[in-house]
């Protein structure tokens, strides 16, 4: 989709292409559409097992259970669309029919054991326990237990009696029915098609930034709102095409376009991003260095970029004509840098010439693309490897999954009794909050973020809930804003648990206000009072049982960053060396990109402490890292021949090879706790190739050094930061010296 823009539009015709703009906004802002989907087969899933278990109800006469039934069938619904977590469709298809079993067996154990004392309770701690330990063995037991524990807990909230349990067998069956037919067969999941929408997503979000970039180019000056919403869309244009190239893994694109392999679309996506990320500091440094004001140079770039926003590759059949408009505008670009040849104007060619070799490449990258497409090549498809990411690892303790279980299981009990003590009417709501708490919490930072969250999510909630509750006194008004809530909480929860939590409060507010007649200011109190108990109780008990410290799974995150960087380094520079010829760099480049996005995730609680607390230096770090990964991924966004090289020049990169992975290996070190490590400046290695520049200056050694600048950036990156952990720091010997000795 090309957006246009045009500040001579008249009034009509530019409020459609405001809608436009925000249409396309909103589709580029949830690639391949899976929180959509998502949300929409929850709430279908929902709607309909009410409605359903409603008329079963009115058609049988049984009035005696003609709300509860209908919310609990709603209930299994959300819970088996939502709680699938199994990698491969068959996997969840033996999972959602397993789970109406486990809910069976739950509400009629949990209705049985209501009229022995506590024995519920204990019944529903030992679910709590097995939710997380048996997850250790296949996450299908999760959601198993998810469900167990929610049918129990309705049980007990719900009041239902044993002799009622058969009437509930027929909640559960169309709850579960219901969500098989939205998961797996109306609305199921097709690989395929999510990667089109995604790679759709992926180009509008493109053509948002260039038109911000346009938008920089022709202003008089750059203000910091244009900066920071440029950096916006950046961010979100890596995650899409992080997004893209996981995708890939496991989806042939060849099965949505004819012809079309893997790495070729991965390599064309990775020239795209590249290409973004590229013209921010560009357009920025240009400015600053007045390039602008050559009025044909300025007219040559807006055109090369407006040309490059009018391609619709995989998109269009014409295509063709686009591709070809747009290489005319590069080469007009190419010319006017042929004839600038001024030596004061030499920084900003640089610059200049890097956007022209990048933009070319995605231009060559979509060309190669559209041939492909159209020639429909009968080429045998490339097998997709699956690597064995089980790892045979010496445990030492307990496994993480049997901590996090005795972690939940002792909140629990301590939730249960505060639950009988504060709030008997209602002694499992602070239950439910401490069991929530440690889903998808990995350390104590994690679970106080969360805890956090859940209570703000919490108060604003209740607040709103209680006065919409106020407001609505019809019933089938409050049962439509219920299902409109469940798919705001659905849809923006991978935008925010925060705003999840709101609008999952909000439900609550009106399913309190339809089964007890009426919602009070001293209930919804309680359930805020009794959510923040519980959050914190789960937090106090991942602190202090076998806790997991943030800063140990920091610094196990940024050991795998470092791994996935040395490993990316090694092969880069024997590539040079013509070693190894067949290094797929645009997939290593997201592999980096995902473990630094992990490490900004994992991060969080101690980047947001306040400044005296901020002791761990961590912010400091991460900013080294995002340089380190910047330039990494600028490596191989260039690619020109590699020149001839002397023997003199060969052994300078092998041993600037050498000491750049020594580096890393000693960071590493650092992390871990080792002292006494010494880290190597390579000052004498850049003055050799760069005095192989000088004597020889033909474009391809020139463009040949710049490409090794990134290395040397990179090396020093990684002394700044050894350094910053206390490392040593020496000049490293020159290879010159070391083949001397």
């Amino acid at each position: 989709m090309v957006i246009k823009y045009d500040k001579g539009m008249n009034s009509q015709t530019s409020f459609i292409q405001f809608i436009r703009h925000m249409s396309a906004r909103l589709s580029a802002s949830d690639p391949g559409r899976m929180r959509l989907m998502t949300a929409i087969k929850i709430t279908l899933s929902v709607i309909l097992s009410v409605i359903t278990t409603n008329y079963f109800l009115l058609f049988l006469d049984n009035s005696s259970t003609n709300v509860t039934m209908p919310i609990f069938a709603g209930v299994v619904g959300l819970v088996s669309s939502f709680v699938l977590f199994d990698e491969t469709e068959a996997q969840k298809k033996v999972t959602i029919w397993l789970m109406g079993l486990s809910s069976a067996i739950s509400i009629t154990t949990g209705s049985f054991l209501l009229d022995f004392y506590h024995l519920s309770d204990v019944m529903i701690l030992i679910v709590v326990f097995l939710a997380f330990y048996l997850s250790r063995f296949s996450i299908r037991y999760f959601s198993i237990c998810m469900i167990a524990f929610l049918s129990i807990y309705f049980t007990t909230i719900l009041d239902i009696q044993f002799n009622q349990v058969a009437w509930y067998y027929l909640s559960i069956t169309i709850g579960i029915l219901y969500s098989y037919f939205f998961n797996f067969i109306l609305l199921q999941y097709k690989p395929n098609q999510v990667l089109k929408k995604s790679m759709h997503s992926f180009h509008i979000q493109t053509n948002l930034i260039l038109h911000l970039v346009k938008e920089m180019v022709i202003s008089p000056s750059i203000t910091s709102r244009q900066i920071k919403t440029l950096d916006r869309n950046l961010t979100k244009l890596n995650e899409y095409a992080r997004n893209i190239s996981g995708q890939l893994g496991t989806t042939n694109p060849g099965n949505v376009w004819k012809g079309i392999r893997a790495n070729e679309l991965r390599l064309y996506v990775y020239d795209a991003e590249m290409l973004m990320q590229t013209l921010s500091p560009t357009i920025q440094r240009l400015r600053e260095l007045q390039a602008f004001q050559e009025t044909p140079f300025q007219d040559a770039l807006l055109d090369v970029l407006e040309s490059i926003r009018n391609v619709r590759v995989l998109r269009d059949d014409n295509v063709l004509v686009q591709l070809n408009r747009a290489e005319k505008a590069i080469q007009a670009l190419r010319a006017q840098i042929r004839n600038t040849t001024s030596e004061d104007q030499e920084e900003w060619l640089y610059l200049v010439r890097r956007i022209e070799s990048i933009a070319n490449h995605v231009i060559e990258g979509a060309s190669e693309l559209h041939e492909e497409r159209v020639e429909h090549l009968e080429k045998d498809q490339e097998d997709i490897v699956e690597e064995d990411d089980s790892k045979t690892e010496n445990q030492k303790g307990l496994y993480p999954a049997t901590k996090k279980a005795i972690q939940a299981v002792i909140a629990g009990s301590v939730s249960v009794y505060l639950g009988y003590t504060l709030t008997p009417t209602h002694p499992y709501w602070i239950l439910l909050s401490s069991f929530i708490i440690f889903m998808g919490t990995e350390s104590v930072g994690s679970t106080f973020v969360k805890a956090n969250q859940r209570t703000l999510g919490t108060v604003l909630g209740a607040v709103v809930g209680f006065g919409v509750a106020q407001l609505i006194s019809h019933t089938t008004v409050e049962i439509a804003f219920i299902f409109f809530s469940i798919f705001m909480a659905f849809y923006l929860f991978p935008v925010s648990y925060s705003v999840m939590i709101f609008w999952i409060t909000m439900i609550i507010a009106m399913l309190y206000d339809l089964l007890l007649g009426g919602i009070t200011q001293e209930v919804m109190g309680v359930r805020v009072v009794d959510t923040f108990i519980g959050a914190y109780i789960g937090l106090l008990a991942a602190t202090l049982v076998f806790p997991t410290k943030t800063r140990d799974k920091v610094a196990e995150t940024m050991t795998m960053f470092l791994e996935e960087l040395s490993s990316y380094i090694e092969a880069y520079l024997d590539h040079l060396l013509g070693k190894e010829q067949h290094n797929n760099f645009a997939e290593k480049s997201f592999e980096l990109d995902q473990q630094l996005y992990q490490l900004r995730i994992d991060s969080i609680s101690l980047r947001n402490r306040p400044g005296r607390l901020a002791r761990s230096g961590i912010e400091r770090w991460l900013t080294v890292l995002i340089a380190i990964n910047y330039y990494a991924k600028h490596l191989h966004s260039t690619r020109h021949p590699i020149p001839d090289m002397d023997a003199i020049i060969e052994n300078t990169l092998t041993h600037t090879k050498q000491y750049v992975i020594a580096n890393i290996t000693n960071v590493i070190q650092l992390i871990k706790g080792h002292g006494n490590i010494t880290v190597w400046e390579l000052e004498e290695d850049r003055k050799i190739v760069e005095r192989y520049s000088n004597q020889r200056s033909s474009l391809s050694q020139q463009l040949f050094v710049y490409k090794l600048y990134y290395i040397w950036r990179i090396n020093q990156s990684i002394v700044t930061l050894a350094t910053d952990m206390g490392a040593a720091v020496q000049p490293a010997p020159s290879s010159m010296e070391e083949n001397d000795k």
